[in-house]
């Protein structure tokens, strides 16, 4: 009787083992599924279905009087904003950016009369990959008040400019950037200003909108 107990007693040891070791490999992988399905993994800067254009930087490219150009660089194409904020520190790109501020001095002089398209032609080649020129405006206290004066065309001209608003500034748009060729037509624009004023064939100095115009 004792050994019909022992043997009984023996067979319940081996299956509560074998059952143990395929609960403790069940328990394990509970775990891992567990772990895997509550821990945060990183997103690819790129896996997103909502991209857009995105301003990368912006720079001034002054004279030692503090004259020039104010350039704003955005990226090429549409982007994600994970990769719009790797894109905005990368080092490459401060340092082009650094090397045309302390080139165009060089180049140039004096700024405050520095043609803009000349400005422009000299900066396009300092782009960083995956970056481009978004617009130039004129900058500079000095540079700024070329934009101010009288017009022929406009009754009570604007006597002052707002750098809030920048208002009545000369400035390129991308497509005079990289899309304009010795074949075609300059275009002079000023910004927020309307009509025959809006843009010119010429580098005008004097103000394109009035005072009742003004946006404040």
């Amino acid at each position: 009787m004792n050994s019909r107990n022992e043997l009984q007693r023996q067979y319940r040891t081996q299956a509560t083992l074998a059952v143990s070791r395929w609960l403790f490999v069940a328990l394990i992988v509970i775990i891992g599924i567990v772990v895997w399905i509550t821990t945060p993994r990183a997103k690819p800067p790129d896996d997103s279905v909502i991209k857009n254009a995105g301003i990368v930087r912006q720079i001034h490219v002054v004279d030692s009087t503090n004259n020039g150009f104010r350039v704003v660089y955005a990226t090429k194409g549409n982007v994600t904003a994970d990769r719009l904020h790797e894109i905005q520190f990368r080092p490459a790109i401060r340092d082009s950016l650094e090397r045309l501020k302390a080139a165009a001095p060089l180049r140039f002089g004096d700024m405050l009369h520095t043609d803009i398209y000349d400005f422009a032609e000299f900066a396009v080649p300092f782009d960083p990959t995956d970056v481009r020129i978004h617009n130039i405006f004129v900058f500079g206290r000095e540079k700024e008040n070329l934009y101010v004066g009288d017009n022929p065309r406009l009754e009570n001209e604007a006597k002052w400019i707002n750098p809030g608003t920048a208002q009545g500034l000369l400035y390129l748009t991308a497509k005079e950037i990289y899309y304009h060729t010795s074949r075609r037509r300059k275009v002079y624009r000023y910004f927020k200003c309307r009509g025959l004023d809006e843009t010119s064939d010429t580098d005008e100095h004097f103000s394109h909108f009035t005072e009742e115009e003004r946006i404040y």
